[in-house]
C-alpha cells in the first residue's frame, strides 16, 4: 500500500523535460478538449457504480443518504463544454468524500504539461506545513521574494488560509494531518484547479506583526530557477535512504526506516547487521524512526518486530475483500492470465460478495538470538501510513514498545488493496480500495489514527530534532 499522489515538483520534474519548452509555448486553451454534460454525466455514474462495485464498505466516513445529495450536487455543476479543468475539480469531491488516503481523484493529465508550458501560472511559494490555522512558508521563488522563510499565510486574495483548507479537504482523503500534508505539497495545482489565480494579495504574520504582500505568477523557468537561487538560504535537507543505522552514543543505537519496499531476504540481512552490531555493543536503548515510511510490504514489518519481542501478536485483526469483476480484471493482467489458478479463492468467489476473516490469533515470533530485550522507542509522526501504520499499530494494541511524535497519517483501520481506474469519456484516473484491514486488537469500531504514547512535535523551523531529542532524553 502506496501513497499514490506524487508531490507536485517531484511530479512537474519527472513528467515532462524542460528543454525546449521556452522556445515554442503552445496555446493549451485554444487546444483543450472539451465535453458535453451527457459526457461527463456517464463519467460519473461511471465512477459512483465501480465504486460501490470494488469497495468494501464505500460508506465508512458518509452516509449513503448524504452521498446520494452529493451526486445531485455534482451532477447539476456540469454543463456543456466544460473543459478537465472545470470538470476536475467538481468531480473529484466524489472520490474525497470517501475520506481515505488511498483514495485518490488524479489531476488531469494535460495539466503538468499546462503549468509547464503554459506561461506565467504557477503560485510561486512553496509551503512548509499547515499548523492549523496558517501556511507556514519554506522559500518565496516569486520575483518579489518578499515572504521569508517561517512567515505564517493568513489568507490568499481575501480567503483565509483555514476557509481554503476546508474547500482544499475535499478533493482529498484521509485523517486531517494527511489531507493537509497534501494540500500543502500540491498547492500550486490545488489553486490552479480551484481558480484562486494571480497575482496574489497575501495577509501574513511575521515575528507576531501582520503584513501583506502581492506575489505575481512565475513561469516554469523562472520557478526552478528561483528556487535554485535562493535554496542556499533554507536549511539543508539530507538526501533519504531507505534504510539508515547508527549509534547516536556509547549505548543508544537508531534505526531508520523510511520504506518498507527491500527484498525480504536484503531486509534480513540488513536486520541482522544491525541487531549483531546492538548486541555485541551492548546497547541499552533502541530508537525505530517510522516518520517518514510510506509503507510497503507488511512482511517486512512483522519480520522487525520478531528483533524487538518475543510477546505474542498479530499484525491485523481481519480483513473485509470485496470480490468484483473489475478487480478480478486487473488482477489477471497483473499475473499475467494466471489470476483463477494462482488466486482461485478470489477468482471463485462471486462478484458483490465479500471474503472476510477474524485474523490469525495472537502468536509469538521464531525464536531469534539477536532479540534486543531493551528499551525501544518508535518514532511515528503524518508521514506513517500503509504498512509502517500497520506496524505503529502492532506496537500500540499489543504494548511492544513505547511510541513518540505525532499520530500517524491514517486511521488503524485502513483500507487499501488498490485498483487503479479510468473514466470513459474524460479519461480522468482514479485509485481507491478493494480491502479493509481491521486494526490488531479486532476493534472495527475505532477510527483514530495510531497515537503515540508521548505526544512530540518537531519544529521544522529549527535545525534541531526534538521528536529525536525526546527520544535520546528517554
Amino acid at each position: 500500500m502506496f501513497d499514490m499522489k506524487l508531490p507536485l515538483l517531484l511530479l512537474l520534474m519527472m513528467v515532462l523535460p524542460v528543454v525546449g519548452l521556452s522556445a515554442k509555448k503552445r496555446d493549451t486553451l485554444a487546444t483543450e478538449k472539451h465535453y458535453s454534460k451527457h459526457q461527463l454525466t456517464e463519467d460519473v455514474k461511471y465512477l459512483v457504480a465501480t465504486v460501490a462495485d470494488v469497495h468494501p464498505d464505500m460508506y465508512h466516513s458518509i452516509s449513503k443518504a448524504s452521498y446520494s445529495r452529493l451526486i445531485d450536487s455534482v451532477l447539476a455543476g456540469l454543463h456543456d463544454g466544460m473543459t478537465a479543468k472545470e470538470a476536475w475539480p467538481i468531480m473529484a469531491r466524489l472520490i474525497g468524500a470517501l475520506n481515505e488516503g488511498h483514495s485518490v481523484f488524479n489531476y488531469p493529465e494535460s495539466l503538468v504539461g499546462e503549468l509547464k508550458a503554459g506561461g506565467n501560472l504557477l503560485f510561486p511559494v512553496l509551503i512548509r506545513e499547515f499548523n492549523g490555522s496558517e501556511f507556514i512558508v519554506r522559500l518565496d521563488a516569486s520575483a518579489e521574494d518578499k515572504l521569508k522563510p517561517g512567515d505564517a499565510i493568513i489568507s490568499i486574495n481575501g480567503i483565509t488560509t483555514e476557509k481554503l483548507m476546508g474547500k482544499l479537504g475535499g478533493y482529498a482523503g484521509g485523517l486531517p494531518q494527511y489531507k493537509a500534508l497534501d494540500i500543502c505539497r500540491n498547492l500550486i495545482v490545488y489553486l490552479h484547479l480551484y481558480g484562486v489565480n494571480g497575482p496574489w494579495h497575501i495577509r501574513y504574520l511575521r515575528n507576531n506583526q501582520v503584513d501583506s504582500a502581492v506575489v505575481n505568477p512565475v513561469s516554469w523557468a523562472d520557478f526552478r530557477s528561483n528556487i535554485a537561487a535562493r535554496a542556499k538560504d533554507l536549511p539543508k535537507i539530507k538526501p533519504i535512504a531507505d534504510h539508515q543505522f547508527d549509534f547516536l552514543n556509547t549505548d543508544k543505537a537508531y534505526l531508520a526506516l523510511n520504506t518498507l519496499t527491500a527484498e525480504p531476504a536484503v531486509f534480513k540481512r540488513f536486520l541482522d547487521s544491525c541487531f549483531t552490531s546492538i548486541k555485541n555493543k551492548q546497547a541499552k536503548a533502541l530508537i525505530i524512526d517510522l516518520r517518514k515510511n510510506g509503507g510497503g510490504n507488511s512482511a517486512l514489518a512483522e519480520m522487525l518486530l520478531g528483533y524487538i519481542t518475543d510477546k505474542p501478536f498479530r499484525m491485523t485483526g481481519g480483513v473485509k475483500w470485496k470480490v468484483s469483476q473489475e478487480y478480478k480484471d486487473q488482477l489477471n493482467e497483473t499475473l499475467k492470465g494466471e489470476g483463477p489458478q494462482t488466486m482461485a479463492y478470489y477468482f471463485n468467489a462471486i462478484n458483490g460478495t465479500t471474503i472476510s476473516n477474524s485474523g490469525d490469533k495472537p502468536a509469538r515470533p521464531t525464536f531469534n538470538d539477536l532479540l534486543f530485550k531493551g528499551n525501544v522507542l518508535v518514532l511515528i509522526g503524518p508521514h506513517t501510513f500503509s504498512s509502517a501504520n500497520m506496524l505503529a499499530n502492532t506496537i500500540q494494541d499489543y504494548k511492544l514498545a513505547t511510541l513518540v511524535g505525532e499520530p500517524s497519517g491514517e486511521p488503524a483501520n485502513d483500507y487499501g488493496e488498490l485498483i487503479f481506474l479510468k473514466l470513459p469519456n474524460t479519461g480522468f484516473t482514479f485509485t481507491t480500495s478493494t480491502k479493509q484491514f481491521i486494526r490488531a486488537n479486532g476493534n472495527t469500531n475505532d477510527q483514530h489514527p495510531v497515537m503515540p504514547d508521548f505526544m512530540v512535535k518537531d519544529n521544522p523551523l529549527t535545525p534541531a530534532d526534538e521528536v529525536l531529542d525526546f527520544a535520546l532524553a528517554k
